[in-house]
């Protein structure tokens, strides 16, 4: 997992090819971008959305294996939960086609404010949209292709 308030994006981008598209579309993105999704580069498409965060004694995490999330806040705020993967269970099996499974765990709360993003590698577990204070929130959701199963 990366997690970035912004500051750190040039180191985050030069390191990482796929971390620099994402990085340069969502420079592109605002509140007033339409919801829906947008194919960027082979390999890698964002969706954006507009929403109302869950409380955090909601989480429901997820994991994916060919996909991983770059998941950017375009304005709102929310928590990301970062689960304890030692106390995991999973609540969903393996979704091939939908690349996701679903687990129920103790989350540790990441605060996310506008232009802040973090980014879950498959295997990493995360549980996003959870509610910090504002009842709406607009993201977009990076997906870029790390496998293929």
């Amino acid at each position: 997992m990366i997690y970035s308030d912004g500051t750190n994006d040039k180191i985050y981008a030069e390191h990482d090819g796929a971390i620099a598209v994402c990085l340069k579309k969502a420079e592109e993105l605002n509140s007033d971008t339409p919801d829906g999704r947008y194919d960027i580069a082979d390999g890698i498409y964002v969706n954006v959305m507009t929403y109302s965060p869950k409380k955090p004694d909601e989480a429901t995490a997820e994991t994916h294996r060919d996909w991983a999330d770059l998941q950017y806040l375009l304005s709102g705020c929310e928590y990301m939960g970062v689960p304890d993967v030692a106390k995991a269970e999973q609540i969903s099996p393996y979704d091939a086609q939908r690349d996701i499974a679903l687990w129920r765990a103790p989350v540790a709360l990441l605060p996310l404010r506008e232009r802040n993003w973090a980014l879950f590698y498959p295997g990493e577990p995360h549980a996003p949209s959870l509610y910090n204070g504002c009842d709406k929130v607009k993201k977009a959701v990076f997906k870029i292709r790390i496998a293929k199963s």
